[in-house]
Parts: C-alpha cells; structure tokens; sequence
C-alpha cells in the first residue's frame, strides 16, 4: 500500500506531538537538514535534498529564517517518452537562497514564508534564475536542552521554462533537520 508523502508527515507530526510537551518559543539557531521532495508536476518522481539554515529570534513568537539548500528533481522517463525518443524535459537540479518569516502559533507548531532566490538546472545547462516563493508549516520536537528536530511540509514555487521543465511549478517537500540552539531551552 502507498501512503501519499502527506500523509507520512502527518502521521509523524500526530505521533511527535504526543512525545513533546515542553512550550515552544523563537530561538536563535543553526540546523541543517534533509528532505524529500515531489513537484505537483507528474513528469518529475520523488527527489531529494540538503538544506542549511539559520533562525534568528525577534521575539518569542517571530523569527526570521535565512537558508540555503539543494533539491534534487527527478524526472520521469517513462512518462516523458515520445515515439521512442525523450522530450527535452530533464531532472532539474535546484539551488536557492530564501528569507522566510518564522512564526510560532501554538506552543512548538509554526508556519513560515518568505521569497526564494532560485538557479535550476537541467539538460546539463542553466534552466532558469529568478524569484519565486515558499510557505511551510512544521513542528519542533526538543530533544535536550540545546538540541531540537525541525519537521517541516513545505511548498515551493518556482519557474522552469517549458523547454526543460513545466512552466511555473510547485514542489511538495517534508523536511527534517536537526537545530542547535544558542540558548538553553526553556522547559
């Protein structure tokens, strides 16, 4: 049986939500992170990729969250076949760099969104550059009293041009990324 990627973070956030039961706040923090990603697009499979952030608390509630990160888009060859020979569309290779605004709505569950500064890249040359957007919603698990697992589903817009890719396109991502808070959390 194949559960939707949406349903899996759902279950771990349910499940994760019961274990934690300390009270969230903004916390200056470093974390890098993993995810899995799927474009709403069905030409691209599952992919993945790297992210590596940075919070920086404004207030107890708010807090704005530079990162930099690395997805991987896999296309799907089977169902970009055309008579025997495959269309111009590739798997995309994105960098980006983005500001979000974190704020934190009850206790350690947050939403985020901000602009995304983008490069893709497919059929091994520069797909596209430019400005797209991001929101997410996640859920931070306290692991100690410095350490903190960030679950994360997130949505990304970006730009691919027809010639490689889809147009406009929005990708589903679940991330998890381990944080180290610069101070003591508290319990």
């Amino acid at each position: 049986m194949k559960m939707s990627l949406l349903k899996i973070a759902g279950f771990v956030l349910v499940i994760v939500s019961g274990v934690s039961n300390s009270y969230g706040q903004a916390r200056s923090n470093v974390s890098f992170g993993y995810s899995i990603n799927k474009p709403y697009s069905g030409d691209y499979e599952f992919g993945r990729g790297f992210i590596f952030q940075g919070t920086i608390a404004i207030s107890d509630k708010l807090a704005i969250v530079p990162a930099l990160g690395y997805d991987h888009l896999g296309i799907d060859r089977s169902k970009n076949e055309i008579s025997g020979s495959y269309t111009r569309k590739s798997s995309i290779d994105l960098f980006y760099l983005s500001a979000s605004v974190k704020y934190y709505f009850y206790q350690d569950f947050f939403a985020k969104a901000g602009p995304v500064l983008f490069a893709a890249g497919g059929n091994e040359d520069l797909a596209n550059a430019g400005l797209g957007g991001a929101g997410a919603v996640g859920y931070n698990l306290n692991l100690d009293n410095h350490s903190t697992l960030e679950f994360t589903l997130n949505t990304t817009i970006i730009d691919i041009p027809p010639q490689t890719g889809n147009g406009t396109t929005a990708i589903a991502s679940f991330k998890i990324a381990y944080a180290f808070n610069f101070r003591r959390l508290n319990r």
